[in-house]
């Protein structure tokens, strides 16, 4: 099994030049852990990382509370993990684990956003070890 068939489709999206408050607004709106940044439209959106309510708390605690002037783009990590769908469920959730993240966005050909997944979802979905 490979991570395209376990992950989420229905992925929240923000671009790259929203501003941090329109982020941290849709983070708490839609309810979920993170949501994906990316580069182009809602058409063909290209993943180009991850904000989580930490990136915008530890923006927060940066500028003593003024999101005001900050765009995602300035708190996106410049290192993102990207997962492939073809990627086996064993192989990244090492990943995931070894860059110490939670959520990472799934991408098919070209870098296309084909969904997201977490931690918690691999480890509902590895495979069981033999004893």
């Amino acid at each position: 099994m490979n991570v395209g068939d376990i992950c989420r489709r229905d992925v929240a999206t923000v671009t790259a030049n929203a501003t941090l408050l329109d982020a941290a607004r849709l983070l708490c709106d839609s309810g979920a852990e993170a949501i994906v940044a990316i580069a182009s439209s809602a058409s063909r959106p290209t993943a180009i990382g991850v904000v989580t309510d930490r990136d915008i708390l530890r923006a927060m605690l940066d500028r003593d509370g003024d999101l005001s002037g900050l765009n995602v783009v300035d708190i996106l990590s410049r290192r993102p993990l990207m997962l492939s769908e073809d990627d086996r469920i064993q192989d990244d959730m090492a990943k995931l684990q070894s860059r110490g993240v939670e959520y990472a966005p799934v991408v098919g050909p070209g870098g296309t956003l084909s969904g997201a997944i977490s931690q918690r979802d691999l480890l509902a979905h590895r495979p069981a070890t033999r004893t």
